[in-house]
């Protein structure tokens, strides 16, 4: 049986060590010599297992200060996304069923949840996506922003790291897909908060759903046409 290289072994004694001694984002690991010593590893070793784990956001270098625990973020997997997504039709479809059940799940917490502030900033945005439709203007960081601000009121870190994450690979893989000539996008995102701030999670659900037939409907003219 063959045996992992050693600098793996070496990024695998260095994740124990984190977590052993209770490391967080922001706490700064010990100089390279005397973690190659407590980790019983060669320094050489030891280096390539912290340049791998700063690839994959575990940790991260402050140049003249040291090695860090890096706080949790999706970017080191969304810039991995090029080599990932070999079939981009059936990725598009999978990300986008992904997306779905998450934001349509997500909005009986968010109809609990979410304050005042959160759903008039979208109130506003769904507003700016009507004038650029109107303008035959893209709206598409707007919408982005929209969806970003509807989950800020649950303060939690990682469904706001997943709506990102879907977000990036979704504009990555559907920026091709056809706007409705009518428009009314717009419209759709701004019946999603009047069903909130109504505090009717049925509502919600419903506005939502029929959010994503949209987006289905219009990826399928991509994929069919």
């Amino acid at each position: 049986m063959s045996r992992s290289p050693i600098y793996r072994e070496a990024q695998v004694k260095l994740r124990d060590f984190i977590k052993s001694r209770g490391l967080g984002p922001g706490d700064r690991l010990p100089a390279e010599a005397v973690l190659a010593a407590e980790l019983g590893v060669s320094r050489l070793s030891l280096r390539e297992a912290t340049r791998s784990l700063q690839t994959l956001g575990v940790i991260e270098a402050q140049h003249g200060n040291g090695l860090f625990v890096s706080s949790f973020s999706f970017r080191p997997l969304i810039e991995q996304l090029p080599y990932g997504l070999a079939v981009p039709g059936m990725a598009l479809e999978e990300i986008l069923t992904a997306r779905e059940a998450m934001e349509v799940g997500l909005m009986p917490a968010v109809a609990r949840g979410a304050g005042s502030e959160e759903l008039a900033e979208c109130a506003r945005l769904a507003g700016q996506m009507a004038e650029l439709e109107a303008a035959g203007k893209e709206i598409t960081a707007v919408d982005r922003a929209f969806h970003l601000t509807l989950y800020k009121g649950l303060q939690n870190p990682l469904v706001d790291n997943l709506i990102e994450l879907f977000w990036e690979i979704f504009v990555r893989l559907g920026d091709a897909i056809p706007a409705p000539v009518e428009g009314g996008r717009a419209a759709v995102h701004l019946r999603i908060v009047e069903a909130l701030q109504s505090g009717e999670p049925l509502d919600a659900i419903q506005r939502m759903q029929e959010h994503f037939n949209d987006v289905r409907t219009r990826a399928a003219m991509l994929r069919d046409g």
